[in-house]
């Protein structure tokens, strides 16, 4: 990774959006270190996601963050840690203030030979995200969430022709509201795949993926009394890396993935899931990303460590989302973007189960958009401000309809 890169870093706690991303940008440096900060204030006017036709509640909240990171290069290793700590401060609401953090570290190593790898660690606490998969229910607790990922990849082979990647995962992912109990999860997966380069611009994979999981609190069989419920999942995985041009890059990923539960079989899935991703600088000044994502929701409550999200617990048998932002550089100070979001998600019902007996199933469809303007006046310094709107619809009993919106600014300093 060189220092031309942007780090997705959390200033978690952000009820509208889960969380407020800072976008790190690292101008070439010869120090391997930076260390910075942020404030930025947002005005919500619905931060519980209250369903339409009932009084929305509205607030303004400071978020205070310090951030730090490291790259630093020794010999074939590099070693990486990218943090933020953050306060965040709610006007009227002062039972959501709350402390969130954002780590993620590790050590890319090579050997002489032919042998790579990664081992990585990441985690985070922010305030949970209400209204994502919370049922009919209305919430408004302060509930925070953490969740945990360590990692481990091997390859061999390196950059040759062939070669061949293993990698181990372990997630975990808690609750401090009693509540939220039935989306805390556990999973372990193992993971092997051939890569094949036949060219500088393209790599082909193929694989196979184990995961076994587990929902520590999924059944409520009598009040304050939960059961587990423990599956299993098996995908056979063709991959993608395709670099066109110098100005497009396609990663794309096809799977027939296999996903049985011992109690919850109503989250049972056989089929096709995937994820594709284009990034494309249609000029120097434009640039666009696309993300389609179709999977379970025991992978879609992860996906946050790949993709600079933030993680939400998700119970969904199946979700399809897409996704396209783009920026456009209208000086070399000022940049601006916008962000569009779909996700179209198949709900089961787990948290008014009784016994694991009964079981409800529906629908919804959320819409997401957002605005935003950034000012860099100097290298070390830049103010963002932007604006969002955000609308669930649904026919379903166990999920319900809302809309809100945010604006929030944000002023940053970095010193490398």
């Amino acid at each position: 990774m060189n220092f031309h890169h942007k780090l997705n870093l959390a200033l978690l706690g952000v009820v509208c959006t889960g969380s407020s991303v800072a976008q790190v940008e690292l101008q070439p440096s010869s120090s391997p270190y930076y260390i910075g900060a942020s404030q930025a204030f947002t005005r919500e006017d619905n931060i519980f996601r209250t369903p339409d036709g009932q009084p929305e509640i509205s607030d303004t909240y400071s978020t205070t963050s310090l951030l730090a990171g490291v790259n630093q290069p020794i010999g074939r290793q590099r070693l990486f840690a990218n943090a933020a700590l953050s306060r965040n401060l709610f006007r009227d609401n002062s039972q959501l203030n709350n402390t969130a953090y954002d780590l993620d570290a590790g050590v890319d190593w090579a050997t002489i030979e032919k042998l790579s790898g990664t081992l990585s660690y990441a985690t985070r606490r922010n305030l949970a995200r209400y209204g994502v998969d919370d049922g009919p229910t209305l919430t408004t607790e302060r509930n925070e969430e953490r969740s945990q990922q360590l990692l481990a990849r091997v390859q061999y082979g390196m950059a040759s022709l062939l070669s061949l990647e293993g990698t181990a995962i372990h997630r975990k992912l808690d609750y401090s509201a009693a509540s939220y109990a039935f989306k805390e999860l556990r999973q372990n997966s193992l993971g092997l795949r051939v890569l094949y380069r036949p060219s500088g611009l393209l790599t082909l994979g193929a694989g196979v993926r184990g995961t076994d999981g587990r929902y520590p609190s999924a059944i409520q069989s009598a009040p304050g009394v939960f059961e587990e419920d423990a599956f299993d999942r098996r995908d056979f995985d063709l991959s993608a890396v395709w670099a066109a041009t110098g100005l497009s890059r396609l990663t794309a990923r096809l799977s027939y993935s296999k996903e049985d539960h011992d109690r919850l079989q109503s989250r049972d899935f056989s089929g096709v899931t995937g994820a594709l991703s284009w990034a494309y600088a249609a000029t120097g000044k434009l640039n666009f990303i696309t993300d389609l994502i179709r999977d379970t929701g025991s992978e879609n409550s992860f996906n946050s460590f790949s993709s600079g999200a933030s993680t939400s617990g998700n119970t969904n048998r199946i979700s399809n989302a897409v996704r396209l932002r783009a920026t456009y550089d209208a000086t070399a100070k000022i940049r601006f973007g916008t962000d569009l979001k779909y996700q179209k998600r198949d709900l089961v019902n787990t948290f008014a189960l009784t016994g694991g007996t009964s079981t409800q199933t529906g629908n919804d469809k959320t819409t997401e958009f957002g605005l935003t303007g950034r000012y860099k006046p100097t290298r070390n310094a830049e103010i963002e401000c932007g604006v969002g709107r955000e609308k669930r619809t649904t026919s379903s009993p166990i999920s319900y309809a809302y809309s809100a919106g945010k604006a929030s600014c944000q002023a940053q300093l970095i010193f490398q």
